[in-house]
């Protein structure tokens, strides 16, 4: 399906380091052989239940948002342009908030398997170039070690090659040094719902935040870690739509993201209490420090986590000193 033609999207957050050629637009970090590629960010849904875990292709995103869906569960949305990932998966339905998130990458292709007729319509009448794999099955393949729906898998490469485009995204992150100081901390816990609980924790040795649920690191289906650069906990505010995303009739959770409220970012062995802030859908989220000033994130993968606003955040602090445990809601 051909995308219909949008206006050229505009962001408030410029490029961030004096050699913004050099790096991934997407990451801060340093491109492959000096130059990043020309092509548009790639977005694939994929499944979150027990039943989807190892993933495949995580540790080649760029960023990955979770976002609630229905059920007490999440799903993820990888977005990559600097790395390809041979396999991703399992490639899972649309829901409501994708488009709302995709808006701010400018035009890009979006990879997903089907959904409710209200949320394939959406992605339909964005402006992302719409990658069904439904409608695009030469793109994907229904692999023989598991149960359907958690067989379907994808590549970079294959969803690229159905993409003409050239347009490589806009940076959504500011990336430099810290501008203020967070409190050190060695671990965040999300408890999304009785039966989600998500740990990030801080590794020293790698100056990394890796990905653990209910204490069990979280792996790829090659056994690499997941791991991230960068944490954003932006607390939303959810309603139900009114449509059932699932055979038994569970309404689909809509995260706002645009309008204003609170995060907690992890970067840098720190937390930075902060607040989000996002005008339109086709403009990048803002994320400005207790001193007034955009918050730096490490050159790296991000994983921005759609908490919403009832959930429990349990951050521990890393100094022996102050080692009580704070939450919030």
């Amino acid at each position: 399906m051909t995308p219909s033609t949008l206006p050229a999207t505009t962001t408030s957050s410029p490029p961030t380091t004096a050699a913004s050629a050099a790096v991934c637009p997407l990451t801060g970090a340093s491109a492959p052989g000096g130059t990043p590629p020309d092509r548009p960010a790639l977005a694939v849904k994929i499944g979150n239940d027990p039943a989807a875990r190892p993933q495949s292709g995580l540790g080649h995103a760029d960023i990955v948002f979770e976002e609630p869906i229905e059920g007490d569960i999440t799903r993820l949305l990888a977005v990559y342009q600097c790395q390809e990932a041979p396999e991703i998966g399992p490639v899972r339905s649309t829901r409501w908030i994708d488009t709302q998130l995709l808006a701010q990458f400018g035009h890009p292709a979006f990879a997903f398997a089907g959904g409710i007729i209200p949320d394939v319509n959406l992605v339909a009448d964005s402006g992302v170039y719409d990658l069904d794999l439904f409608t695009h099955a030469q793109a994907s393949t229904r692999i023989t070690s598991r149960y359907p729906p958690e067989n379907l898998y994808t590549s970079t490469s294959q969803l690229w090659a159905l993409d003409p485009s050239k347009t490589p995204p806009s940076p959504i992150f500011h990336y430099g040094e810290p501008s203020e100081a967070g409190t050190p901390t060695s671990e965040a816990t999300l408890l999304f719902s009785g039966i989600l609980n998500v740990q990030w924790r801080w590794n020293p040795s790698t100056s990394k935040w890796e990905r653990l649920y209910a204490g069990v690191p979280n792996v790829d289906a090659d056994g690499t870690p997941v791991t991230a650069a960068n944490v954003v906990i932006e607390r939303v505010t959810t309603s139900l739509g009114t449509v059932a995303e699932d055979r038994n009739g569970a309404l689909g959770v809509h995260s706002q993201t645009v309008g204003s409220g609170q995060v907690t970012i992890l970067t840098r062995g720190a937390a930075y209490n902060a607040t989000w802030s996002r005008s339109t859908t086709s403009v990048p989220t803002q994320f400005v420090g207790a001193n007034g000033q955009p918050v730096n994130f490490a050159p790296g993968p991000t994983w921005v986590e759609l908490l919403p606003v009832q959930a429990s955040l349990q951050l521990t602090q890393a100094s022996p000193l102050a080692s009580s445990t704070t939450s919030g809601n």
